[in-house]
């Protein structure tokens, strides 16, 4: 694990402290505000306050219009429809909320299609499409795919179906040739926001379609729990439209009608408690994601849809099970991933990783990147090699577009496709030493060593006296907290070490116990136990930490979360 360099934001300002005296906050919150670069009154009431109201027009969206008219045509000439999604969970709740809504609009007509991740890969395929077509489908809607289907699309209009792309990924080159075309990126869209997650763009088609048939306005904001749990699985920030949708879904989540969402709740083991964005990106998403990784991508679908309790407890034990078998077979490629780091100690040097290994399951490869990642802090690329075709992903960090990095490095693949911080790739055998020389010096000039060293940025130096039960809750007014707006980290410097211990199978995490002299607070580190043989000769130490409401036995608690904990006397940079 690479040492972190803890950088604490500016102690609080006058312009903070006046925000406070307007908003009836503490200064904290306001400096906390502002350093989400939310600097005036009128910001910070929509930030704290998220309301329905401020959602967007859905006619902002380019072919909202033509979208809409088109599915009233559908309903009207009573056409079968076919809804395309994506293997994710941002693709599996997208697909479940068009489904939910518009399914009493096309009885025994509305058809959807997701496709095997193993075996098809990301986006549109002409064999599905095919099959789409001799069942009678005139009208195909995709969700959270779809941008770059040019091939798709032309052998759609060929054949003389309408195609609706709905999607929020980067448009590449020229675009498809459909009958309507709805994602916030592309280049003329004008809509005031542009990071809605697949989900949020299908919502808002949705939307569009309810000003025209206001009896779906109700079912609509009654799925708003599917909408925040894609929004916040697909890691797009949660700030604007996205603050809004997360939050009021997050309240329908927790008194959800969803049988489906109820039995996923109950088998992941949080039945009773308060489900919030942290439960759906750790626990309940992953269980949603293991079926596609493990190679049936349908089955979280099936449960959304699912009307029988005792069906959607099937379907989410059998999530369940994928989820532990994924757990295991990442663990294994984790471990040669390691192993082959360990025999080449020079990659260490590297300012990036490209590893490669024969048989990887390319539904864990992604998954073992980005815990490579957060161990070395660099980009790193696994491929899964069959054959003489690898197919791989990555993920990268603060500084390094992984998207563009590929893009420079494509004439030694066969395609690729992602984001800013996490791609996809496929590449044959003979190609894959030249790919990773060029990627790996295009990383080396395009990263400085101190973009190689990872930075936990502290909030507010506090004293411990002030990490209070009060302040804790009064945190809870940034939340949903996530991308963009992260969960603060505060830190507390020189305090004593009353107690410490490992806790968890081997010892994989640190409890402690920390004093000023004049109160004690208790701290969990989860994933913090190797720092535990540093602490033998430590007597004061500095902690870095979110603060949370623990509730044990109906009383409740602050607790600290750590986040990093050192020796006290080292150097803690101060930025503005």
């Amino acid at each position: 694990m690479v040492k972190k360099i803890w950088k604490v934001a500016s102690e609080i300002s006058d312009n903070a402290r006046q925000l406070a005296d307007h908003l009836g906050v503490s200064p904290l919150i306001a400096q906390l505000l502002i350093n989400r670069g939310i600097t005036d009154v009128l910001q910070a009431e929509r930030f704290l306050t998220p309301a329905l109201n401020q959602l967007y027009d859905p006619y902002l969206l380019p072919d909202m219009k033509k979208a809409v008219s088109r599915i009233r045509q559908a309903i009207a000439n009573e056409e079968t429809v076919l809804i395309y999604g994506d293997y994710d969970v941002d693709g599996i709740t997208s697909t479940s909320l068009m489904i939910r809504i518009l399914n009493k609009y096309f009885p025994g007509r509305l058809l959807y299609y997701i496709p095997k991740r193993l075996e098809e890969g990301y986006g549109l395929h002409l064999t599905s499409l095919e099959k789409a077509i001799a069942k009678g489908v005139s009208l195909v809607i995709t969700v959270d795919c779809g941008i770059s289907a040019r091939d798709e699309a032309a052998f759609l209009k060929e054949k003389g179906i309408d195609l609706i792309i709905t999607d929020h990924h980067e448009p590449q080159g020229i675009l498809p040739d459909a009958y309507a075309i709805i994602d916030p990126k592309i280049s003329d869209s004008g809509y005031p926001f542009t990071q809605l997650a697949g989900v949020g763009v299908a919502f808002k088609v949705l939307q569009g379609l309810s000003n025209q048939l206001p009896e779906i306005q109700n079912d609509l904001f009654a799925n708003l729990d599917l909408v925040a749990f894609g929004t916040v699985a697909d890691i797009v920030p949660l700030l604007d439209e996205n603050r809004v949708l997360v939050k009021y879904g997050l309240e329908q989540l927790n008194q959800t009608n969803n049988i489906g969402l109820r039995a996923l709740i109950e088998v992941a083991g949080l039945r009773g408690r308060e489900i919030n964005s942290g439960h759906i990106g750790y626990i309940l998403a992953p269980r949603i994601n293991a079926a596609g990784r493990m190679g049936n991508s349908s089955i979280g679908v099936k449960l959304f849809l699912s009307k029988d309790p005792l069906h959607a407890l099937d379907y989410a034990r059998s999530l369940e099970k994928e989820n532990t078998n994924r757990q295991e077979i990442e663990m294994a490629v984790l471990e040669e991933a390691q192993a082959q780091i360990e025999a080449n100690p020079d990659w260490k040097s590297e300012h990036a990783l490209v590893l490669a290994g024969e048989g990887w399951h390319l539904g864990v490869i992604g998954i073992v990147a980005s815990k490579l990642v957060d161990l070395y802090h660099k980009p790193v690329i696994l491929i899964g090699m069959d054959g003489d075709e690898g197919r791989g992903s990555g993920r990268s960090i603060d500084g390094f577009n992984l998207f563009d990095a590929i893009e420079s490095c494509s004439e030694y693949l066969i395609r690729f496709g992602g984001h800013e911080f996490a791609a996809g790739l496929s590449v044959k055998r003979e190609m894959l030493p030249s790919f990773q020389k060029a990627f790996l010096e295009l990383a080396k000039c395009r990263l400085t060593p101190a973009d190689l060293q990872p930075v936990l940025k502290i909030e507010s130096v506090i004293d411990l006296s002030h990490a209070t039960l009060d302040l804790a809750r009064e945190l809870t007014r940034l939340a949903p907290c996530g991308p963009s707006n992260p969960t603060p980290v505060l830190g507390c410097k020189s305090i004593s070490l009353v107690d410490y211990r490992s806790v968890g199978e081997n010892g994989r995490h640190l409890k402690v116990k920390v004093s000023d002299s004049r109160i004690i607070r208790e701290g969990i580190g989860f994933n913090l136990g190797a720092i535990y043989e540093q602490l033998a000769v430590a007597q004061e130490v500095d902690v870095a930490f979110s603060l949370e409401e623990n509730v044990w036995n109906g009383m409740s608690s602050v607790q600290l979360n750590l986040k990093d904990l050192r020796v006290a006397g080292e150097q803690i940079k101060q930025v503005s």
